[in-house]
């Protein structure tokens, strides 16, 4: 039996039973989260969404969650296409932005041929550990301090990353969010202190798949009056080791693909990359 999409406005407590099975299989069968964290700390806080549901013989195999604005912002579980759910959300009267995880070639051409093009491009990296070392480097490197460093990071992470479409707004508040989560580990969130005063960060987090435990460069930044000092390539290099220290034996990163210069620091340390992740947008027609 083919499979349909419907978008409801509020699950019902079966249908939440059953998109929360569906999410926590798919983190069970692939290792990856579901959602990215912008859409799961959306759901903690209960934002308003929608939800697009796909069913087959009553049974919920496919989810995607509908962020409504300007520009309509949907996501499916696993960043996965379906064909059927793009042209469901064509009929949208806003913009469209639909995020996917792995837009390979054959996608690419299906959307483009359906009027969907290609924007934001975000490159998922990977390279296994260990790394090299870190360079010397007088800056002085330690652990975030929960409850003491989260105003400092938030203002530091903020000025790094002016303009950024997802990171450039964060609030203690959110951190705080990610504080809570189980994966969080303050041992891994370094900090790098010139004269007490923060310069950079890298952010790491860590995750078990069936191949062992692959660590991740979360967030890293340079506060923007230290850049050219090399701090980038020092913070880096100190995430891979933390990571190779608390057990990690694969390491991954996500950069902008318009990010030439940080691009090219990571093909230097060993970065390859595996899949693309990419925004697709709609404009419906104009009446």
């Amino acid at each position: 039996m083919a499979a349909t999409w419907r978008v409801v406005s509020e699950l019902t407590a079966g249908e939440r039973d059953a998109r929360d099975a569906l999410l926590a299989s798919i983190v069970g069968d692939s290792g990856e989260e579901a959602l990215t964290e912008a859409q799961r700390e959306r759901l903690a806080e209960r934002a308003p969404l929608r939800h697009a549901l796909r069913e087959r013989a009553g049974v919920l195999d496919g989810y995607a969650v509908l962020a409504d604005g300007p520009i309509l912002e949907a996501e499916p579980a696993l960043g996965t296409f379906d064909e059927d759910l793009a042209m469901l959300l064509e009929s949208a009267a806003a913009p469209t932005d639909l995020l996917l995880r792995n837009a390979d070639d054959d996608v690419d051409a299906v959307l483009r041929a359906r009027g969907w093009r290609p924007g934001r491009t975000v490159l998922h990296l990977t390279r296994g550990l260990p790394a090299p070392d870190p360079p010397h480097s007088d800056v002085t490197v330690r652990a975030f301090v929960p409850g003491r460093d989260e105003q400092a990071w938030v203002d530091a992470n903020n000025a790094a990353f002016a303009g950024h479409p997802s990171q450039s707004a964060m609030t203690v508040e959110r951190l705080g969010l990610r504080e809570r989560a189980e994966w969080f580990d303050p041992a891994g969130f370094l900090f790098f202190e010139d004269h007490g005063e923060l310069v950079a960060s890298c952010w790491t987090k860590m995750r078990r798949t069936e191949d062992g435990v692959v660590g991740e460069i979360y967030v890293i930044f340079v506060v923007p009056g230290a850049q050219g000092r090399g701090l980038g390539r020092h913070a880096t290099l100190e995430g891979l080791r933390s990571l190779f220290e608390r057990g990690a034996r694969r390491a991954e990163l996500f950069v902008e693909s318009t990010n030439v210069a940080g691009r090219a620091l990571y093909a230097e340390l060993g970065f390859e990359p595996c899949e693309r992740v990419v925004v697709y947008r709609f404009e419906p027609p104009r009446p």
